[in-house]
């Protein structure tokens, strides 16, 4: 009876069943593979061989978490934007020097743009390269001003400006970005393999920056019944505001590489112990007999 509430609490806790249940599955599969060899070819060389098996099927499995990072094994922290500095007003205020010559006054109302084609607002960026100053406009489809209007979302809703906090109070205008590994130039198949070959192998990261211009919203007053609530619309008359943020390009990939990197290293210490144990084994058989002592 002493061992009832153990195994009840063994039970209801699924933490500790999943650690016996991996316990068990290592126990039995492992040893009964130790078990077959070390009663075929003893236990020491049993023992090696089991663990190079082990460790090259790590190494097996790494690689392939380490090629296909989502969902497919373990991943580190992914891309992702970080607000740096909140800018009121004039960009000359910003601490990034790129943001100082960007120059929105030329270009067509937010909701113009909201309303363009991806391919549209690349034009608009070509017509206006010389105020933009190397910034890129983003369309509303872009996933990148997506990802980085969440990023500043979740600032502004944690009351970093304050009178900002509801998603009504605040109404974004233009997104801009600049920076970060080059894009191809077309969808020829040259020039996507030849983007996707230079980007591999490139060992550092272009910095990659992106600015996030909004405006308060007008307050839209009490809502009638019956009739739809309008969208929020910006304030003319009051101050932009701009975010930059600075892409971090996250460790996604680094616990599979350390794990194809370390289980390969084992893997090949082992290989090289079983060879060196063949070469010396080769050489005992190969050595002549001994002569039998005379009577």
């Amino acid at each position: 009876m002493h061992l009832v509430p153990t195994l009840a609490g063994i039970a209801w806790d699924p933490q500790i069943r999943g650690i016996l249940s991996v316990l068990v599955g290592v126990v039995v599969l492992m040893g009964s593979v130790y078990l077959l060899l070390a009663t075929n070819v003893a236990s020491r060389l049993g023992f090696l061989l089991a663990l190079a098996a082990i460790f090259g099927w790590m190494t097996i499995h790494g690689t392939l978490w380490w090629i296909y990072p989502p969902g497919t094994g373990p991943a580190g922290r992914p891309p992702a934007w970080d607000v740096k500095e909140i800018v009121y007003g004039d960009l000359s205020n910003s601490m990034l020097a790129e943001a100082h010559d960007l120059d929105t006054s030329t270009l067509p109302p937010p909701d113009e743009v909201d309303d363009m084609t991806p391919e549209q607002v690349a034009q608009v960026s070509e017509e206006h390269a010389d105020e933009l100053n190397e910034w890129t406009l983003l369309a509303a489809s872009d996933a990148s001003r997506g990802e980085a209007q969440v990023a500043l979302d979740a600032l502004l809703t944690s009351g970093a400006i304050p009178g900002l906090e509801d998603a009504t109070s605040r109404v974004y205008t233009y997104t801009f970005e600049t920076g970060g590994k080059p894009q191809r130039q077309s969808d020829s198949i040259i020039d996507r393999v030849t983007n996707r070959i230079t980007n591999t192998l490139r060992i550092t990261n272009p910095p990659h920056y992106a600015i996030v211009e909004l405006k308060p919203a007008v307050d839209p007053g009490e809502p009638v019944p019956g009739e739809a609530v309008a969208p929020p619309e910006a304030d003319e008359n009051a101050q932009t505001i701009s975010a930059v943020l600075e892409r971090d390009i996250g460790q996604r990939r680094v616990p599979a590489a350390l794990i194809t990197i370390g289980c390969g290293s084992i893997f090949g210490l082992l290989c090289a112990m079983l060879h060196m144990r063949d070469r010396r084994v080769s050489e005992h058989r190969s050595a002549p007999t001994p002569a039998a002592a005379g009577g």
